[in-house]
């Protein structure tokens, strides 16, 4: 008697089985880890806007204010002048705005957070680029043409089910460094 060469249906179950238990088992540990991931992306986007502002106002040799939609996900560089940040900036002006990952807020720290963990359920926490109210903006920084800002900050950047970022922005250097 000639066997066949193949699988029977319980050995292709069982393997498929096993594949769906690991799968089971991964998932909360990759979705914890893209979520840590966006994070890192989202505080290393406000480096580089603390960062830009400060090159900004040292290339351009005037004040340029560093503005977050407080409770957003929004940021943007230009030059501390009230037509910069009225809408009737000129061509000429340089200005920075960038938006973070959905899901990931920012805000002042004045002493108020205790690092909670927040939900923002399903709100959108980032506007398109350029649609932002010019109200909406609020002042976290001036940086000087010499390289400094105008007094330390902290921002919380705080997302779903994650630790929040704490960013801290030193006023005599303009710099800025990470607590994750």
């Amino acid at each position: 008697m000639k066997r066949r060469s193949g699988f029977t249906l319980l050995e292709m179950v069982l393997v498929l089985a096993v594949i769906v238990m690991l799968a089971a088992m991964a998932y909360p540990t990759m979705t914890g880890w893209f979520r840590g991931e966006t994070m890192k992306s989202a505080s290393d986007t406000v480096r580089a806007a603390i960062s830009m502002a400060r090159h900004l106002a040292i290339e351009e040799g005037e004040p340029y204010r560093l503005s977050i939609v407080d409770g957003g996900g929004n940021l943007k560089a230009a030059p501390d002048r009230d037509d910069a940040w009225n809408g009737g900036a000129s061509d000429e002006d340089e200005e920075h705005e960038d938006a973070l990952p959905q899901g990931v807020a920012l805000s002042i720290d004045n002493g108020v957070s205790a690092g909670e963990i927040v939900s923002f359920g399903s709100r959108q926490t980032a506007m398109e680029i350029g649609e932002v109210n010019p109200t909406s903006w609020q002042k976290v920084a001036v940086f000087y043409p010499d390289g400094r800002a105008d007094f330390d900050v902290t921002i919380l950047c705080e997302g779903l089910g994650v630790r929040p970022a704490v960013i801290h922005l030193r006023a005599l250097t303009g710099t800025s460094s990470v607590e994750r």
